[in-house]
C-alpha cells in the first residue's frame, strides 16, 4: 500500500544515516473480531505470561552479546585519547564497533517486542497489561549511612539490585 508522502525526516545514528518517510494511506482493513480477552504480566524469567498460562520466553539479547561487547569495550579502552579533540583511527574504529553492537542488541529487543505484540493483537480483541514504572524499578538503591561509624555505609543489597536492573533492561520492557 503506497500512499502520498507527507513528511521526510533525515536521522543519524552514529555513522549511519536513515530517511524516515511519513505517508498518507487509505484506512486499513480492521482485523477480524476474535472475542478473546487476555491479560499480560511482564517478567524476567519469561518475557511475558498471559492470563491463559502461555509463556513467551525472554531471549536475553544483552546477556548473549555481553562477552563480545566486553571485549570490544576493552579494546576501546586500550586506545587513549590523543590530545583534547584528536583521536586515532584505531580509537574511532573501536568506538564504531561498540556502537554497532549496542545498535544490534537494541534492534533485536525491538524486533522481539514488535513480533510478540503483533501476535497478541492478532489473537486477542482485548489486551490488559500492568502499568509498570520501569524507570523507577531500575533505579539504583540509596546508600544508608552507618550511625555507629561515620563515613561508612550499611549493606543495602546493591549488588543484587544491579543484577535485577540489568535483567529488567535486558528484557526490553520499555522498547519504543
Amino acid at each position: 500500500m503506497a500512499g502520498k508522502v507527507k513528511t521526510i525526516s533525515v536521522k543519524r545514528e552514529g555513522k549511519r544515516w536513515y530517511v524516515v518517510l511519513t505517508a498518507e494511506q487509505a484506512q486499513p482493513e480492521p482485523l477480524p473480531k476474535t472475542g478473546s480477552m487476555v491479560g499480560i504480566d511482564l517478567g524476567i524469567a519469561n518475557f511475558l505470561t498471559t492470563s491463559n498460562g502461555e509463556h513467551v520466553p525472554n531471549p536475553r539479547h544483552g546477556r548473549k552479546a555481553a562477552a563480545k561487547l566486553e571485549a570490544t569495550q576493552q579494546a576501546l579502552a586500550r586506545y587513549p585519547r590523543v590530545g583534547r579533540d584528536k583521536r586515532s583511527a584505531n580509537h574511532q574504529r573501536a568506538v564504531i564497533k561498540v556502537a554497532d553492537l549496542h545498535r544490534k542488541v537494541r534492534r533485536q529487543r525491538l524486533d522481539h517486542a514488535h513480533k510478540t505484540a503483533l501476535g497478541l493483537v492478532r489473537a486477542h480483541g482485548l489486551i490488559a497489561h500492568e502499568d509498570l514504572k520501569i524507570r523507577n524499578m531500575s533505579k539504583a538503591l540509596a546508600r544508608k549511612p552507618d550511625p555507629e561509624q561515620p563515613g561508612t555505609f550499611l549493606p543495602n543489597g546493591a549488588a543484587a539490585k544491579a543484577g535485577l536492573n540489568k535483567s529488567i533492561n535486558d528484557a526490553g520492557w520499555g522498547c519504543s
